[in-house]
Parts: structure tokens; sequence; C-alpha cells
């Protein structure tokens, strides 16, 4: 294969890679620890936000009885955080596609709190969407465009 004709086809193998979705999706599957942990300790439990920035507090606060036993084992009770015995929050996975990916939990009190809380507890807000993007999709797609084009 001449010169020309083999940068063609690595050229036609980035753009099958980006156009598919299957390096992103790729990338998204070796990153699946950090997302969730964006949701549930960046979002949940260090902010008490949701997906769309917006405070859980806003959608239903603890009770009294609620803050009072958080106070007893210590936990933060001045936002809603969704953890109490960490059930939940280790339950979240990730279903990836080629187009998307979607933060789900496989606990059971996860229909009841999607109820009560509404479904933008499970997903990212849109600072840690840019930060993925910026640290993690970016850098990698660069990476393996290098690789492929270059060796």
């Amino acid at each position: 294969m001449n010169p020309i004709e083999d940068l063609l086809e690595r050229v036609e193998t980035v753009e099958r890679g980006l156009t598919s979705g299957e390096w992103i999706q790729q990338i998204i599957f070796d990153n699946e620890a950090y997302i969730v942990d964006m949701n549930v300790e960046d979002q949940l439990y260090e902010q008490g936000v949701n997906a769309l920035g917006v405070s859980i507090d806003d959608y239903a606060p603890y009770s009294p009885a609620t803050i009072e036993i958080k106070m007893q084992k210590g936990q933060p009770c001045n936002r809603v955080t969704l953890r109490d015995e960490g059930d939940f929050h280790s339950s979240f996975f990730l279903e990836v596609g080629t187009t998307q990916f979607e933060i789900k939990a496989a606990d059971f009190k996860t229909e009841h709190l999607v109820r009560k809380y509404g479904r933008q507890i499970l997903g990212l807000n849109d600072e840690n969407i840019e930060e993925l993007i910026r640290e993690y999709i970016l850098p990698d797609i660069e990476r393996r465009i290098k690789e492929t084009i270059y060796g």
C-alpha cells in the first residue's frame, strides 16, 4: 500500500470512530466510575443539587425528624444529599449507547426517590458535563486521533 492510501485509510478509521459513536462510547465506559462519582459525590452529596443545578431542597426538604437523625449520625443536614447508609448512591451505574448515556440506580429506593425528588437526581449538571468533555472526552479523542493517524 502506498503512503497516500495508508494515510487515507487511517483518516477513514478516525471518521468511523467518531461518526459511529464507538470512540465516545468507549471513553464513557472507561470513565464510568468518574461519571458516577460526579453525580453521587459532587452533585448530590457535596452540593445537594440535581442535574438541572437546582437544590434538591426545593423539591422536598428534609423533615425535622430526618434532620435530627442526620445530626446524630454526623451527616450534613443543611442540604438534601439522598445518602443515609449509602446504598442508593452505591447502586448508580451507566447505560451507554453510541449517541448518549444515562445514569441509573438499582437500589430498591430509586423509584420512590425519583418520584419524590424528580428524575433529575440521576444525571450530570451542565458544569459536570463540561468538565467531562474538557477533561476526559476531548483529550482521549485527541489521543486516539494521533495514535490512529501517526501510529
